[in-house]
Protein backbone atom coordinates (compact mmCIF):
# COMPACT_ATOMS: atom_id res chain seq x y z
CA UNK A 1 0.00 0.00 0.00
CA UNK A 2 1.38 3.38 -1.06
CA UNK A 3 1.66 6.00 1.67
CA UNK A 4 2.13 9.75 1.26
CA UNK A 5 4.46 11.80 3.42
CA UNK A 6 6.54 14.92 3.04
CA UNK A 7 9.44 12.78 1.83
CA UNK A 8 7.32 11.69 -1.11
CA UNK A 9 8.32 13.83 -4.13
CA UNK A 10 4.72 13.99 -5.38
CA UNK A 11 3.53 15.38 -2.05
CA UNK A 12 6.40 17.84 -1.94
CA UNK A 13 5.34 19.04 -5.37
CA UNK A 14 1.55 18.98 -5.32
CA UNK A 15 1.20 20.06 -1.70
CA UNK A 16 2.62 23.56 -2.34
CA UNK A 17 0.74 23.73 -5.64
CA UNK A 18 -2.55 22.92 -3.88
CA UNK A 19 -1.83 25.60 -1.26
CA UNK A 20 -1.07 28.21 -3.93
CA UNK A 21 -4.23 27.33 -5.84
CA UNK A 22 -6.24 27.68 -2.64
CA UNK A 23 -4.76 31.17 -2.17
CA UNK A 24 -5.56 31.99 -5.81
CA UNK A 25 -9.16 30.85 -5.35
CA UNK A 26 -9.62 32.83 -2.12
CA UNK A 27 -8.23 35.98 -3.73
CA UNK A 28 -10.38 35.45 -6.82
CA UNK A 29 -13.61 34.77 -4.94
CA UNK A 30 -13.10 37.82 -2.73
CA UNK A 31 -12.36 39.95 -5.79
CA UNK A 32 -15.47 38.58 -7.51
CA UNK A 33 -17.61 39.49 -4.50
CA UNK A 34 -16.21 43.02 -4.19
CA UNK A 35 -16.15 44.32 -7.76
CA UNK A 36 -19.01 45.89 -9.68
CA UNK A 37 -20.34 44.23 -12.83
CA UNK A 38 -17.97 45.45 -15.51
CA UNK A 39 -18.48 47.02 -18.93
CA UNK A 40 -18.89 43.94 -21.18
CA UNK A 41 -19.61 41.49 -18.37
CA UNK A 42 -23.09 42.90 -17.83
CA UNK A 43 -24.49 41.09 -20.87
CA UNK A 44 -22.24 38.00 -20.98
CA UNK A 45 -23.99 36.29 -18.06
CA UNK A 46 -27.67 36.83 -19.03
CA UNK A 47 -26.91 36.00 -22.66
CA UNK A 48 -25.20 32.78 -21.52
CA UNK A 49 -28.24 31.86 -19.43
CA UNK A 50 -30.51 32.71 -22.36
CA UNK A 51 -28.43 30.44 -24.63
CA UNK A 52 -28.98 27.61 -22.15
CA UNK A 53 -32.71 28.34 -21.84
CA UNK A 54 -33.49 28.55 -25.54
CA UNK A 55 -30.67 26.60 -27.21
CA UNK A 56 -30.41 29.60 -29.56
CA UNK A 57 -27.31 31.75 -30.18
CA UNK A 58 -28.40 34.77 -32.22
CA UNK A 59 -29.05 37.08 -29.23
CA UNK A 60 -25.41 38.24 -29.16
CA UNK A 61 -23.01 36.59 -31.57
CA UNK A 62 -20.02 38.92 -31.16
CA UNK A 63 -18.49 36.19 -29.01
CA UNK A 64 -18.85 32.39 -29.21
CA UNK A 65 -21.16 31.03 -26.50
CA UNK A 66 -19.28 28.28 -24.64
CA UNK A 67 -17.58 30.21 -21.83
CA UNK A 68 -20.57 32.32 -20.84
CA UNK A 69 -22.87 29.30 -21.06
CA UNK A 70 -20.68 27.44 -18.58
CA UNK A 71 -20.55 30.51 -16.32
CA UNK A 72 -24.32 30.78 -16.60
CA UNK A 73 -25.05 27.24 -15.38
CA UNK A 74 -25.74 28.25 -11.71
CA UNK A 75 -28.05 31.07 -12.78
CA UNK A 76 -29.80 28.85 -15.30
CA UNK A 77 -30.36 26.01 -12.83
CA UNK A 78 -31.31 27.97 -9.72
CA UNK A 79 -31.82 31.61 -10.71
CA UNK A 80 -34.61 33.58 -12.41
CA UNK A 81 -35.49 33.25 -16.06
CA UNK A 82 -33.91 35.65 -18.55
CA UNK A 83 -36.37 37.40 -20.86
CA UNK A 84 -35.57 38.28 -24.44
CA UNK A 85 -35.43 41.88 -25.60
CA UNK A 86 -34.43 44.21 -28.39
CA UNK A 87 -30.70 43.63 -28.42
CA UNK A 88 -28.28 42.15 -25.90
CA UNK A 89 -27.95 45.42 -23.94
CA UNK A 90 -31.70 45.61 -23.35
CA UNK A 91 -31.74 41.93 -22.32
CA UNK A 92 -29.02 42.58 -19.75
CA UNK A 93 -30.59 45.72 -18.28
CA UNK A 94 -34.00 44.04 -18.05
CA UNK A 95 -32.44 41.05 -16.25
CA UNK A 96 -30.74 43.31 -13.72
CA UNK A 97 -33.73 45.58 -13.07
CA UNK A 98 -36.30 42.82 -12.78
CA UNK A 99 -34.23 40.61 -10.47
CA UNK A 100 -32.78 42.36 -7.38
CA UNK A 101 -30.81 39.21 -6.54
CA UNK A 102 -28.92 39.27 -9.85
CA UNK A 103 -25.60 39.95 -8.12
CA UNK A 104 -25.62 36.41 -6.64
CA UNK A 105 -25.63 34.85 -10.11
CA UNK A 106 -22.90 37.14 -11.40
CA UNK A 107 -20.71 36.11 -8.46
CA UNK A 108 -21.41 32.43 -9.12
CA UNK A 109 -20.61 32.95 -12.78
CA UNK A 110 -17.33 34.59 -11.78
CA UNK A 111 -16.52 31.62 -9.55
CA UNK A 112 -17.05 29.25 -12.47
CA UNK A 113 -14.70 31.42 -14.53
CA UNK A 114 -12.12 31.12 -11.75
CA UNK A 115 -12.28 27.36 -12.11
CA UNK A 116 -11.23 27.72 -15.76
CA UNK A 117 -8.06 29.44 -14.58
CA UNK A 118 -7.44 26.84 -11.87
CA UNK A 119 -7.56 24.16 -14.57
CA UNK A 120 -5.21 26.25 -16.73
CA UNK A 121 -2.67 26.52 -13.90
CA UNK A 122 -2.85 22.78 -13.20
CA UNK A 123 -2.16 21.99 -16.87
CA UNK A 124 0.76 24.44 -16.92
CA UNK A 125 2.18 22.89 -13.75
CA UNK A 126 1.99 19.40 -15.21
CA UNK A 127 3.63 20.60 -18.42
CA UNK A 128 6.45 22.29 -16.48
CA UNK A 129 6.93 19.17 -14.35
CA UNK A 130 7.20 16.90 -17.37
CA UNK A 131 9.78 19.10 -19.06
CA UNK A 132 11.75 20.61 -16.17
CA UNK A 133 10.92 18.70 -12.99
CA UNK A 134 9.03 19.16 -9.72
CA UNK A 135 10.57 22.49 -8.77
CA UNK A 136 9.53 23.99 -12.11
CA UNK A 137 5.94 22.90 -11.47
CA UNK A 138 5.89 24.65 -8.09
CA UNK A 139 7.43 27.80 -9.59
CA UNK A 140 4.79 27.78 -12.33
CA UNK A 141 2.07 27.69 -9.69
CA UNK A 142 3.71 30.50 -7.71
CA UNK A 143 4.05 32.79 -10.74
CA UNK A 144 0.52 32.09 -11.98
CA UNK A 145 -1.29 32.29 -8.64
CA UNK A 146 0.27 35.68 -7.79
CA UNK A 147 -0.18 37.22 -11.25
CA UNK A 148 -2.61 40.19 -10.87
CA UNK A 149 -3.79 40.06 -14.47
CA UNK A 150 -4.80 36.41 -14.12
CA UNK A 151 -6.66 37.07 -10.86
CA UNK A 152 -8.40 40.11 -12.34
CA UNK A 153 -9.69 38.58 -15.55
CA UNK A 154 -10.42 35.19 -14.00
CA UNK A 155 -12.81 36.95 -11.61
CA UNK A 156 -15.06 38.26 -14.38
CA UNK A 157 -17.72 36.63 -16.56
CA UNK A 158 -15.93 37.21 -19.87
CA UNK A 159 -14.58 34.78 -22.50
CA UNK A 160 -10.92 35.50 -21.71
CA UNK A 161 -10.30 32.89 -18.98
CA UNK A 162 -12.09 30.21 -21.02
CA UNK A 163 -9.95 31.00 -24.06
CA UNK A 164 -6.82 30.84 -21.90
CA UNK A 165 -7.78 27.37 -20.67
CA UNK A 166 -8.53 26.11 -24.17
CA UNK A 167 -5.33 27.64 -25.55
CA UNK A 168 -3.14 26.05 -22.87
CA UNK A 169 -4.89 22.66 -22.96
CA UNK A 170 -4.72 22.45 -26.76
CA UNK A 171 -1.01 23.27 -26.90
CA UNK A 172 -0.23 20.83 -24.07
CA UNK A 173 -2.12 17.97 -25.74
CA UNK A 174 -0.50 18.88 -29.06
CA UNK A 175 2.89 18.56 -27.36
CA UNK A 176 1.96 15.14 -25.96
CA UNK A 177 0.68 13.94 -29.34
CA UNK A 178 3.75 15.26 -31.16
CA UNK A 179 6.06 13.34 -28.84
CA UNK A 180 3.95 10.14 -28.66
CA UNK A 181 1.35 10.01 -31.47
CA UNK A 182 -1.51 7.78 -30.30
CA UNK A 183 -5.14 7.53 -31.33
CA UNK A 184 -6.29 8.31 -27.80
CA UNK A 185 -4.27 11.52 -27.71
CA UNK A 186 -5.39 12.49 -31.21
CA UNK A 187 -9.07 12.13 -30.27
CA UNK A 188 -8.60 14.13 -27.05
CA UNK A 189 -6.70 16.85 -28.91
CA UNK A 190 -9.46 17.07 -31.51
CA UNK A 191 -12.18 17.47 -28.88
CA UNK A 192 -10.33 20.10 -26.85
CA UNK A 193 -9.19 22.16 -29.86
CA UNK A 194 -12.74 22.17 -31.22
CA UNK A 195 -14.32 23.19 -27.92
CA UNK A 196 -11.77 26.01 -27.66
CA UNK A 197 -13.22 27.52 -30.85
CA UNK A 198 -16.42 28.00 -28.87
CA UNK A 199 -14.75 30.40 -26.43
CA UNK A 200 -13.49 33.28 -28.56
CA UNK A 201 -12.76 33.96 -32.23
CA UNK A 202 -9.05 34.39 -31.43
CA UNK A 203 -8.85 30.61 -30.95
CA UNK A 204 -8.71 30.18 -34.73
CA UNK A 205 -4.96 30.88 -34.45
CA UNK A 206 -4.48 27.46 -32.88
CA UNK A 207 -5.10 25.76 -36.21
CA UNK A 208 -1.97 27.39 -37.60
CA UNK A 209 0.09 25.72 -34.85
CA UNK A 210 -1.76 22.39 -35.31
CA UNK A 211 -1.01 22.43 -39.05
CA UNK A 212 2.69 23.15 -38.46
CA UNK A 213 3.05 20.47 -35.80
CA UNK A 214 1.19 18.00 -37.97
CA UNK A 215 3.61 18.57 -40.82
CA UNK A 216 6.63 18.24 -38.54
CA UNK A 217 5.26 15.06 -36.97
CA UNK A 218 4.57 13.43 -40.33
CA UNK A 219 8.20 13.88 -41.37
CA UNK A 220 9.49 12.59 -38.05
CA UNK A 221 8.30 8.94 -37.92
CA UNK A 222 9.74 6.75 -35.17
CA UNK A 223 9.47 3.00 -35.68
CA UNK A 224 7.03 0.95 -37.71
CA UNK A 225 4.10 1.69 -35.41
CA UNK A 226 4.61 5.40 -35.98
CA UNK A 227 4.69 5.36 -39.79
CA UNK A 228 3.96 8.49 -41.78
CA UNK A 229 0.61 7.14 -42.93
CA UNK A 230 -0.52 6.43 -39.35
CA UNK A 231 0.57 9.83 -38.11
CA UNK A 232 -1.16 11.52 -41.05
CA UNK A 233 -4.34 9.57 -40.33
CA UNK A 234 -4.26 10.71 -36.69
CA UNK A 235 -3.59 14.29 -37.73
CA UNK A 236 -6.57 14.30 -40.09
CA UNK A 237 -8.65 12.73 -37.33
CA UNK A 238 -7.67 15.62 -35.03
CA UNK A 239 -8.96 18.13 -37.60
CA UNK A 240 -12.20 16.22 -38.26
CA UNK A 241 -13.06 15.70 -34.58
CA UNK A 242 -12.14 19.31 -33.87
CA UNK A 243 -14.60 20.48 -36.53
CA UNK A 244 -17.37 18.33 -35.03
CA UNK A 245 -16.68 19.61 -31.50
CA UNK A 246 -16.53 23.18 -32.83
CA UNK A 247 -20.02 22.81 -34.32
CA UNK A 248 -21.17 21.10 -31.14
CA UNK A 249 -20.57 24.27 -29.13
CA UNK A 250 -23.42 25.79 -31.19
CA UNK A 251 -25.48 22.56 -31.11
CA UNK A 252 -24.96 22.38 -34.93
CA UNK A 253 -27.41 25.26 -35.42
CA UNK A 254 -27.25 26.43 -39.05
CA UNK A 255 -24.31 24.19 -39.95
CA UNK A 256 -24.11 23.65 -43.69
CA UNK A 257 -25.65 26.92 -44.83
CA UNK A 258 -24.17 27.94 -48.22
CA UNK A 259 -21.63 30.76 -48.15
CA UNK A 260 -23.46 32.67 -50.90
CA UNK A 261 -26.59 32.94 -48.73
CA UNK A 262 -24.92 35.17 -46.12
CA UNK A 263 -25.28 38.96 -46.20
CA UNK A 264 -21.96 40.04 -44.73
CA UNK A 265 -21.36 43.54 -43.41
CA UNK A 266 -17.58 43.51 -43.04
CA UNK A 267 -15.22 44.12 -45.91
CA UNK A 268 -13.06 41.16 -44.88
CA UNK A 269 -15.90 38.63 -45.05
CA UNK A 270 -17.29 40.11 -48.27
CA UNK A 271 -13.85 39.70 -49.84
CA UNK A 272 -13.71 36.05 -48.77
CA UNK A 273 -17.22 35.50 -50.08
CA UNK A 274 -16.32 37.07 -53.41
CA UNK A 275 -13.09 35.07 -53.72
CA UNK A 276 -14.99 31.82 -53.07
CA UNK A 277 -17.98 32.70 -55.27
CA UNK A 278 -17.32 29.76 -57.66
CA UNK A 279 -18.05 27.38 -54.77
CA UNK A 280 -20.47 29.69 -52.96
CA UNK A 281 -23.36 27.21 -53.11
CA UNK A 282 -21.42 24.54 -51.25
CA UNK A 283 -22.34 24.13 -47.57
CA UNK A 284 -20.12 25.84 -45.00
CA UNK A 285 -19.18 23.31 -42.29
CA UNK A 286 -19.55 25.90 -39.53
CA UNK A 287 -22.53 27.13 -37.44
CA UNK A 288 -24.55 30.04 -38.74
CA UNK A 289 -24.09 32.16 -35.59
CA UNK A 290 -20.33 31.66 -35.77
CA UNK A 291 -20.28 32.99 -39.34
CA UNK A 292 -22.51 35.98 -38.58
CA UNK A 293 -20.62 36.64 -35.35
CA UNK A 294 -17.18 36.70 -36.91
CA UNK A 295 -18.58 38.99 -39.61
CA UNK A 296 -19.86 41.42 -36.97
CA UNK A 297 -16.57 41.16 -35.10
CA UNK A 298 -14.63 42.01 -38.26
CA UNK A 299 -16.99 44.93 -38.96
CA UNK A 300 -16.30 46.32 -35.47
CA UNK A 301 -12.55 45.90 -35.95
CA UNK A 302 -12.68 47.70 -39.30
CA UNK A 303 -14.04 50.78 -37.55
CA UNK A 304 -11.78 53.33 -35.90
CA UNK A 305 -11.33 53.21 -32.14
CA UNK A 306 -9.57 55.74 -29.91
CA UNK A 307 -6.44 53.98 -28.64
CA UNK A 308 -4.37 55.40 -25.78
CA UNK A 309 -0.70 54.69 -25.14
CA UNK A 310 1.82 56.76 -23.18
CA UNK A 311 -0.39 59.89 -23.13
CA UNK A 312 -0.95 59.73 -26.88
CA UNK A 313 -4.24 59.06 -28.71
CA UNK A 314 -4.52 57.33 -32.08
CA UNK A 315 -7.34 56.03 -34.28
CA UNK A 316 -4.99 53.64 -36.09
CA UNK A 317 -3.48 51.98 -33.02
CA UNK A 318 0.15 51.48 -32.04
CA UNK A 319 2.37 48.67 -33.32
CA UNK A 320 4.11 48.55 -29.93
CA UNK A 321 0.88 48.58 -27.90
CA UNK A 322 0.91 45.02 -26.57
CA UNK A 323 4.67 44.92 -26.03
CA UNK A 324 4.28 48.08 -23.93
CA UNK A 325 1.29 46.54 -22.18
CA UNK A 326 3.42 43.60 -21.04
CA UNK A 327 6.13 46.05 -19.99
CA UNK A 328 3.70 47.98 -17.77
CA UNK A 329 1.28 45.30 -16.57
CA UNK A 330 3.51 42.32 -15.72
CA UNK A 331 5.17 42.33 -12.32
CA UNK A 332 8.92 42.96 -12.32
CA UNK A 333 9.54 39.59 -10.70
CA UNK A 334 7.84 37.75 -13.55
CA UNK A 335 9.58 39.91 -16.14
CA UNK A 336 13.02 39.11 -14.71
CA UNK A 337 12.35 35.37 -14.39
CA UNK A 338 10.85 35.32 -17.88
CA UNK A 339 14.00 36.76 -19.46
CA UNK A 340 16.30 34.38 -17.56
CA UNK A 341 14.08 31.37 -18.23
CA UNK A 342 13.73 32.26 -21.91
CA UNK A 343 17.50 32.17 -22.32
CA UNK A 344 17.70 28.83 -20.49
CA UNK A 345 14.92 27.34 -22.63
CA UNK A 346 16.54 28.24 -25.92
CA UNK A 347 20.20 27.67 -25.05
CA UNK A 348 19.98 24.44 -23.09
CA UNK A 349 18.38 21.01 -23.51
CA UNK A 350 18.08 18.62 -26.39
CA UNK A 351 17.38 19.83 -29.90
CA UNK A 352 13.86 18.35 -30.13
CA UNK A 353 12.88 20.07 -26.88
CA UNK A 354 14.09 23.43 -28.18
CA UNK A 355 12.09 22.96 -31.38
CA UNK A 356 8.96 22.18 -29.35
CA UNK A 357 9.49 25.28 -27.21
CA UNK A 358 9.78 27.49 -30.28
CA UNK A 359 6.72 25.99 -32.00
CA UNK A 360 4.40 25.45 -29.01
CA UNK A 361 5.32 28.42 -26.81
CA UNK A 362 7.10 30.93 -29.00
CA UNK A 363 5.01 30.69 -32.16
CA UNK A 364 1.61 31.25 -30.44
CA UNK A 365 3.09 34.27 -28.62
CA UNK A 366 4.41 35.77 -31.86
CA UNK A 367 1.18 35.05 -33.75
CA UNK A 368 -1.15 36.52 -31.14
CA UNK A 369 0.96 39.59 -30.36
CA UNK A 370 1.71 40.16 -34.05
CA UNK A 371 -1.91 39.99 -35.17
CA UNK A 372 -3.16 42.00 -32.18
CA UNK A 373 -0.56 44.69 -32.86
CA UNK A 374 -2.08 45.35 -36.29
CA UNK A 375 -5.63 45.40 -34.94
CA UNK A 376 -7.70 48.45 -34.06
CA UNK A 377 -9.00 46.70 -30.91
CA UNK A 378 -6.08 47.59 -28.67
CA UNK A 379 -8.09 47.92 -25.50
CA UNK A 380 -6.36 45.80 -22.87
CA UNK A 381 -4.02 43.03 -21.80
CA UNK A 382 -7.02 40.67 -21.83
CA UNK A 383 -6.67 40.38 -25.61
CA UNK A 384 -3.40 38.48 -25.11
CA UNK A 385 -4.31 36.78 -21.83
CA UNK A 386 -3.73 33.25 -23.28
CA UNK A 387 -0.03 34.08 -23.54
CA UNK A 388 0.48 34.52 -19.80
CA UNK A 389 0.62 30.76 -18.99
CA UNK A 390 3.12 30.31 -21.84
CA UNK A 391 5.27 33.16 -20.53
CA UNK A 392 5.17 31.64 -17.07
CA UNK A 393 6.27 28.31 -18.55
CA UNK A 394 9.20 30.10 -20.19
CA UNK A 395 10.25 31.20 -16.68
CA UNK A 396 9.89 27.78 -15.06
CA UNK A 397 13.38 26.37 -15.95
CA UNK A 398 14.88 28.84 -13.49
CA UNK A 399 13.64 26.54 -10.70
CA UNK A 400 15.71 23.69 -12.11
CA UNK A 401 18.84 25.81 -11.80
CA UNK A 402 17.93 26.89 -8.26
CA UNK A 403 17.64 23.27 -7.06
CA UNK A 404 21.27 22.64 -8.05
CA UNK A 405 22.59 25.30 -5.69
CA UNK A 406 23.94 24.60 -2.21
CA UNK A 407 21.34 24.87 0.62
CA UNK A 408 22.04 28.41 1.86
CA UNK A 409 22.02 30.19 -1.54
CA UNK A 410 19.11 28.02 -2.69
CA UNK A 411 16.80 28.96 0.17
CA UNK A 412 17.90 32.57 -0.01
CA UNK A 413 16.94 32.74 -3.68
CA UNK A 414 13.65 30.92 -3.05
CA UNK A 415 12.75 33.31 -0.22
CA UNK A 416 13.56 36.35 -2.37
CA UNK A 417 11.45 35.06 -5.28
CA UNK A 418 8.46 34.31 -3.02
CA UNK A 419 8.60 37.79 -1.45
CA UNK A 420 8.95 39.56 -4.80
CA UNK A 421 6.09 37.60 -6.37
CA UNK A 422 3.81 38.28 -3.40
CA UNK A 423 4.34 42.06 -3.55
CA UNK A 424 1.67 42.74 -6.24
CA UNK A 425 -0.94 41.16 -3.97
CA UNK A 426 -0.73 44.18 -1.65
CA UNK A 427 -3.18 45.90 -4.03
CA UNK A 428 -5.85 43.23 -3.51
CA UNK A 429 -8.68 43.31 -4.57
CA UNK A 430 -7.80 45.98 -7.14
CA UNK A 431 -6.01 43.58 -9.49
CA UNK A 432 -7.61 44.94 -12.67
CA UNK A 433 -5.96 48.33 -12.09
CA UNK A 434 -2.53 46.80 -11.33
CA UNK A 435 0.58 48.34 -12.90
CA UNK A 436 4.14 47.53 -11.90
CA UNK A 437 6.39 49.93 -10.00
CA UNK A 438 8.26 51.26 -13.04
CA UNK A 439 4.90 52.18 -14.62
CA UNK A 440 3.90 54.10 -11.49
CA UNK A 441 1.60 51.52 -9.89
CA UNK A 442 -2.21 51.72 -10.12
CA UNK A 443 -2.17 55.53 -9.84
CA UNK A 444 0.61 56.20 -12.34
CA UNK A 445 -0.57 53.59 -14.81
CA UNK A 446 -3.07 56.03 -16.31
CA UNK A 447 -0.21 57.83 -18.05
CA UNK A 448 0.54 54.67 -20.04
CA UNK A 449 -2.67 52.68 -20.61
CA UNK A 450 -6.44 52.99 -20.14
CA UNK A 451 -9.60 50.98 -20.89
CA UNK A 452 -9.78 47.45 -19.45
CA UNK A 453 -6.13 47.72 -18.40
CA UNK A 454 -7.25 50.03 -15.62
CA UNK A 455 -10.86 51.19 -15.64
CA UNK A 456 -13.65 48.87 -16.78
CA UNK A 457 -16.35 50.18 -14.46
CA UNK A 458 -15.39 47.79 -11.64
CA UNK A 459 -15.58 50.17 -8.65
CA UNK A 460 -19.05 51.71 -8.66
CA UNK A 461 -19.83 50.02 -5.32
CA UNK A 462 -17.10 52.16 -3.78
CA UNK A 463 -18.89 55.33 -4.92
CA UNK A 464 -21.94 54.26 -2.96
CA UNK A 465 -19.78 53.52 0.09
CA UNK A 466 -18.12 56.96 -0.24
CA UNK A 467 -21.51 58.67 -0.34
CA UNK A 468 -22.59 56.80 2.79
CA UNK A 469 -19.37 57.72 4.61
CA UNK A 470 -19.61 61.41 3.63
CA UNK A 471 -23.37 61.67 4.12
CA UNK A 472 -23.95 62.66 0.47
CA UNK A 473 -27.46 62.39 -0.96
CA UNK A 474 -26.31 63.10 -4.53
CA UNK A 475 -22.99 63.23 -6.37
CA UNK A 476 -21.66 64.37 -9.72
CA UNK A 477 -20.82 61.15 -11.53
CA UNK A 478 -18.99 60.53 -14.80
CA UNK A 479 -18.91 56.75 -14.93
CA UNK A 480 -17.23 54.47 -17.47
CA UNK A 481 -19.52 51.47 -17.27
CA UNK A 482 -22.78 49.93 -18.37
CA UNK A 483 -24.38 49.16 -14.98
CA UNK A 484 -27.03 51.84 -14.27
CA UNK A 485 -25.88 53.64 -11.08
CA UNK A 486 -29.44 53.87 -9.77
CA UNK A 487 -29.48 50.04 -9.49
CA UNK A 488 -27.05 50.52 -6.59
CA UNK A 489 -29.17 53.29 -5.11
CA UNK A 490 -26.79 56.05 -6.28
CA UNK A 491 -28.53 59.38 -6.84
CA UNK A 492 -26.43 61.39 -9.27
CA UNK A 493 -26.15 63.98 -11.97
CA UNK A 494 -23.53 64.06 -14.70
CA UNK A 495 -20.75 66.53 -13.90
CA UNK A 496 -20.62 69.33 -16.49
CA UNK A 497 -18.39 68.95 -19.50
CA UNK A 498 -15.54 71.34 -20.29
CA UNK A 499 -15.73 73.40 -17.07
CA UNK A 500 -15.71 72.69 -13.31
CA UNK A 501 -18.63 73.00 -10.95
CA UNK A 502 -18.45 73.18 -7.14
CA UNK A 503 -19.32 70.04 -5.22
CA UNK A 504 -18.43 66.36 -5.02
CA UNK A 505 -17.57 64.49 -8.21
CA UNK A 506 -16.67 60.85 -8.87
CA UNK A 507 -15.02 60.53 -12.28
CA UNK A 508 -13.77 57.37 -13.95
CA UNK A 509 -10.07 57.57 -14.79
CA UNK A 510 -10.82 56.88 -18.46
CA UNK A 511 -12.76 60.15 -18.62
CA UNK A 512 -10.23 62.04 -16.50
CA UNK A 513 -7.59 61.13 -19.08
CA UNK A 514 -9.83 62.20 -21.96
CA UNK A 515 -11.39 58.94 -23.21
CA UNK A 516 -14.43 59.55 -25.44
CA UNK A 517 -17.29 57.19 -24.61
CA UNK A 518 -20.93 57.04 -23.51
CA UNK A 519 -21.70 58.49 -20.07
CA UNK A 520 -24.68 57.05 -18.12
CA UNK A 521 -27.29 59.72 -17.32
CA UNK A 522 -30.10 59.79 -14.72
CA UNK A 523 -32.72 59.50 -17.49
CA UNK A 524 -31.10 56.16 -18.47
CA UNK A 525 -30.50 57.34 -22.04
CA UNK A 526 -26.77 58.02 -21.77
CA UNK A 527 -24.89 60.60 -23.79
CA UNK A 528 -21.70 60.68 -25.80
CA UNK A 529 -18.67 62.34 -24.24
CA UNK A 530 -16.14 63.97 -26.53
CA UNK A 531 -12.41 63.44 -26.26
CA UNK A 532 -11.00 65.39 -23.29
CA UNK A 533 -14.45 66.72 -22.35
CA UNK A 534 -13.74 65.87 -18.71
CA UNK A 535 -9.99 66.32 -18.95
CA UNK A 536 -10.23 69.52 -16.93
CA UNK A 537 -10.34 67.35 -13.80
CA UNK A 538 -6.60 66.75 -14.32
CA UNK A 539 -6.10 70.32 -13.09
CA UNK A 540 -7.47 69.33 -9.66
CA UNK A 541 -6.03 67.01 -7.03
CA UNK A 542 -8.42 64.17 -6.18
CA UNK A 543 -9.29 63.78 -2.52
CA UNK A 544 -9.50 60.00 -2.98
CA UNK A 545 -9.02 57.27 -5.54
CA UNK A 546 -11.44 54.34 -5.48
CA UNK A 547 -9.94 51.01 -6.47
CA UNK A 548 -7.54 52.65 -8.88
CA UNK A 549 -10.31 53.34 -11.41
CA UNK A 550 -12.39 56.28 -10.05
CA UNK A 551 -11.07 59.64 -8.84
CA UNK A 552 -13.08 61.58 -6.28
CA UNK A 553 -12.91 65.38 -6.29
CA UNK A 554 -14.26 68.01 -3.98
CA UNK A 555 -14.31 71.38 -5.74
CA UNK A 556 -14.90 74.26 -3.34
CA UNK A 557 -17.11 77.21 -4.34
Amino acid sequence: MRTFCFKNPDMKTWGPIAFLLAVFLMLGVHTASRKTITHDEIWHLPIGILNLQTRQFHFEDLNPPLTRMLAGIPGWMFGPKVETGNGFSEIAIKYIREHPGHRTWYIWGRVFNLLFSVATILIACRWAREWYGNAAAVMTALLACTEPNLIAHSSLVTPDAGLMLGFTATLYLLSRWWEHPTWRMAILLGVVSGLTQGTKFTAILLYGVILIVGGLAIFRPRGEDKSRSRIMSQWLTVLMISLVAWNGTYLFKGTGRPLASYQFGSQAMRSIQEALSPVGQLPVPLPESYMTGIDRQRAVMEQQHPIYLDEQWSLQGFRSYFIRTLQYKLSHGLQALLLIGLAMCLLRGERFRRIKIIVLWGLPCLLLIGIASFSSMQLGVRYILPLLPLMILFASPVAEWITRQSPLPKWGIVTAIVIVMMLPLRYHPDHLAYFNEAAGGPIGGRYHLLDSNLDWGQDLYLVRELMEDEGLEEIGLVYFGTLPPDVLGIKFHVSPGWHPEPGWHAVSVNFVMGRPHVVPTPDLEGRAANINEFGYFRAFDPVANLGGSIDVYYIAP
